[in-house]
């Protein structure tokens, strides 16, 4: 890695642990640039890699806070576990639906910072647990990034087979979230008409190290799903 991204690393594993906590302002970039011997160009561009992730957010004439709830204190929660933070995991079910190995199209690998044609998995999920919960996951991962990714890894959790199996650290997510018509999976295992609204969540899922390595969609019903956010001006 760069001199930056060891930088941006270091400062977002003290994000993780608690050492800066939530609404925390970092040491100022100078002191930073002290504590690491380098330059404040370098100390810069870490600071912008934890912006662009999601971690820190700069104001003017402050300086550079962790960012988060008001209510929250201490350890960042984990981002890319989602929607299944609040449900039994023991009870949720998979059903793969597709699980192949595709050359990247161009927005896929732009997604992923690969490049057009490198492989990737291509795998469709339909999972459902209790209360009448029901979400169909499109994903697509890199072959070089996640070897050795089977087919019963499907039926239960990819993310502890990368962390666990694979010894990585899963940080953050990047989403969009739009609502949508049901398109013919969703008619099929949704149970949706045309007339349905869909809940669509656009996912890129971030390594510690920044490396993106999921670009995944998940299909929820529209009015079986309730958002919550707090903007901060």
């Amino acid at each position: 890695m760069t001199k930056y991204e060891v930088i941006s690393s270091d400062i977002r594993k003290k994000i993780q642990n608690g050492t800066y906590g939530v609404n925390t302002k970092l040491p100022t970039e100078p002191e930073l640039g002290d504590q690491y011997q380098v330059s404040r160009i370098t100390i810069k561009k870490a600071i912008d890699q934890l912006v662009s992730e999601g971690l820190v957010i700069k104001r003017r004439g402050a300086g550079t806070f962790v960012k988060g709830l008001p209510e929250q204190e201490g350890r960042l929660p984990s981002q890319a576990n989602g929607l299944f933070n609040t449900l039994d995991k023991s009870r949720i079910k998979s059903e793969v639906v597709l699980f192949e190995i595709v050359p990247a199209q161009e927005t896929v690998a732009a997604k992923l910072s690969i490049q057009p044609d490198d492989f990737v998995y291509h795998i469709i999920r339909y999972r459902h647990g209790e209360p009448d919960w029901r979400t169909l996951d499109f994903c697509y991962m890199p072959i070089l990034l996640i070897p050795g990714l089977k087919k019963d890894h499907l039926y239960r959790s990819i993310y502890e087979y990368i962390e666990r199996d694979l010894g990585f650290r899963i940080q953050s997510a990047h989403r969009v979230i739009t609502a949508r018509r049901p398109d013919e999976y969703d008619r099929q295992y949704l149970g949706l008409t045309d007339s349905d609204p869909v809940l669509s969540i656009e996912q890129v899922g971030y390594l510690d190290n920044g490396t993106p390595f999921e670009y995944s969609t998940q299909h929820h019903i529209g009015d079986h799903y309730e958002f919550k956010t707090v903007s901060i001006r």
